[in-house]
């Protein structure tokens, strides 16, 4: 991997304005620091600028000139990172911090570090390297798995199971045996250990900077003492979400799988 820079989400935001996406600059803006007013915004810019100059990233005798105050390269990869056609979104709910890999071209990625926010890491990378940079994200311990442990739910029984006081209905519309209850059983107590939440890694098409990302692919998942439990939509026409606890090896192959998705782009 080849670091970029690191940098807060202000000078994020105001180096993705000066090339020319404002309605952009905005958005990351607002998404961590909340709606200003023009006054504030102003306030918040002229520091920004101050730690640009700092890190040597603002050219203050371009912008005397009237001419954009970044580099050349720092442009190429502001731009890169804003036009990226094809995201993976890796999400840490028991953390502070997402990992987004974006699209660069055909052999190349970008790793982006969201840490509480506030603090943005980049470096470029290898499309071959994404299965192993995601499996250093989230540092899962090693587990083997001596047992096959799986079960499937329906859509709606899925979506019900953020909601503690709904476990029940979610057994009475699965219609489990004795074997796959006891699963299902130890599933929950581990969503309830991690606050009811899954994480998840998604892969978004971004056709253009005016359109919301399209969902591709969505693969939600949740550690366990005994292993990870993989949840992933199939083709069954009654219980698409198949739940499974699975080791290490097939983590890996899972994480394989997802790096073969993104980048047959």
């Amino acid at each position: 991997m080849n670091h970029i820079m690191t940098c807060t989400t202000e000078e994020l935001a105001l180096l993705v304005s000066l090339c020319g996406e404002p309605g952009i600059a905005k958005g990351i803006a607002e998404a961590a620091i909340g709606e200003k007013s023009p006054q504030e915004w102003e306030a918040i810019m002229e520091v920004t600028v101050h730690q640009l100059i700092l890190k040597q990233l603002w050219d203050t005798e371009k912008d005397q000139r009237g001419e954009n105050p970044l580099s050349e390269p720092m442009q190429e990869f502001i731009q890169s990172y804003i036009q990226s056609e094809w995201m993976l979104r890796c999400s840490n709910a028991f953390g502070q911090n997402t990992l987004m890999l974006h699209q660069v071209d055909d052999s190349t990625w970008l790793a982006h570090i969201v840490d509480r926010d506030i603090i943005h890491e980049f470096s470029y990378m290898d499309k071959t390297e994404i299965p192993k940079l995601i499996k250093e994200y989230y540092s899962f311990a090693p587990v083997e798995m001596n047992e096959v442990k799986a079960f499937q739910l329906t859509d709606e029984a899925f979506d019900l199971l953020s909601d503690p006081h709904q476990i029940e209905k979610v057994k009475s519309l699965s219609d489990f045996t004795a074997e796959e209850e006891s699963y299902f059983n130890e599933f929950v107590q581990d969503i309830e250990a991690h606050n009811w939440t899954l994480n998840n890694i998604s892969f978004f098409n971004v056709p253009n900077v005016e359109e919301a990302p399209l969902l591709h692919n969505i693969v939600f998942f949740l550690p366990s003492t005994t292993g990870i439990w993989s949840v992933e939509y199939t083709d069954d026409p009654i219980k698409p979400v198949f739940v499974q606890l699975i080791g290490s090896a097939q983590w890996e192959e899972l994480l394989d799988g997802v790096g073969t998705v993104a980048t047959s782009v």
